[in-house]
């Protein structure tokens, strides 16, 4: 089974250590489907979530091979076990992997399924191609960014905690996770070679902007950074963005922008050329968490929305 680079154990550690379980469907005493969960207690309510920085989970299964229709009812029939187990709790949310091939499951249980939007570079192996499919406007910010910025390949999250801390500032806004957990993300990725952070940086040494991707097997991801508010002009965003596809492209085939449905945000990544790629987040809540969802909901939407947005 093929997992997904958020799926992987390693990762799960850094971002929810000894918070995570995952239930398992076996064959033969071999896992043919997994759903990561991380388990937090707020107001004497149990809530299932995804680990913090990890946007995409959800099932992963095994479909095998065969017709379409045999493999999405096989995957049907293995995402049906995997909710068998889920415990009783107040809040299930998480964001499936575009890899699944069917959220009816979670339908058909009660979930409510909401589509939302993120942006895909399919063909990292023609880098031509990819540099053409950019919009005119942004190729011209790189090519002016690269001119007069220096990208540097950073060892440590230094750099890029201090751009993400900067960029919240500017918004007066805090950091909506512990830097820790992105200490630890980081750290795990460059130790298996799964992931870079590059900073932009001017003659004068003064830091533009920093920003972090991760890769599995199959896609890059786009996971989060930050840029000097006195120096957006400079394109430094941009410029790391573009050198961050590069650098994908030694390892994978696909890029993923992560999306975003803030307009400014989707506007951006959209200017980079991806293909539009529709994904989806499942929600199930008790009686009692109804309440306190609103100010939940609003929280939610406020985090993944600003935890990985882009400088310019």
């Amino acid at each position: 089974m093929m997992l997904s680079v958020f799926h992987e154990p390693w990762w799960l550690d850094a971002a929810a250590p000894g918070a995570w379980r995952e239930l398992l469907v076996e064959e033969n005493g071999r896992p043919v489907a997994r759903l990561p969960l991380v388990e937090r207690q707020r107001y004497g309510m149990r809530l299932l979530l995804g680990p913090t920085l990890s946007p995409r989970m959800g099932p992963l299964v095994e479909p095998g091979d065969g017709r379409y229709e045999t493999r999405l009812r096989r995957s049907d029939h293995l995402v049906e076990g995997l909710l068998d187990q889920l415990p009783p709790a107040d809040l299930f949310r998480q964001t499936l992997h575009p890899d699944i091939m069917s959220w009816l499951s979670f339908h058909h249980r009660g979930f409510q399924v909401e589509p939302l939007i993120s942006y895909v570079l399919d063909q990292l192996a023609d880098l031509d191609e990819v540099w053409a499919g950019i919009s005119g406007q942004t190729r011209r910010v790189i090519k002016k960014a690269g001119a007069t910025l220096e990208v540097r390949e950073e060892a440590t999250t230094d750099q890029l905690q201090r751009m993400v801390r900067s960029t919240f500032q500017r918004q007066r806004l805090e950091v909506p996770y512990d830097p820790a957990v992105l200490d630890r993300i980081v750290r795990a990725c460059l130790e298996r070679d799964r992931g870079r952070v590059l900073s932009a940086v001017d003659a004068a040494g003064r830091l533009h902007a920093s920003l972090f991707c991760a890769w599995d097997d199959q896609r890059a991801w786009y996971i989060g950074g930050g840029g000097d508010p006195e120096l957006r002009s400079s394109g430094g965003g941009s410029l790391l963005m573009w050198e961050l596809i590069k650098a994908s492209a030694k390892h994978v085939g696909r890029f993923d922008f992560e999306g975003s449905m803030l307009p400014s945000v989707e506007r951006y990544f959209r200017n980079f050329g991806g293909r539009q790629e529709t994904y989806f987040r499942v929600t199930r809540m008790s009686r009692r968490f109804r309440p306190l969802w609103a100010s939940w909901q609003a929280l939610d939407a406020w985090r993944n929305e600003h935890q990985r947005r882009p400088p310019s």
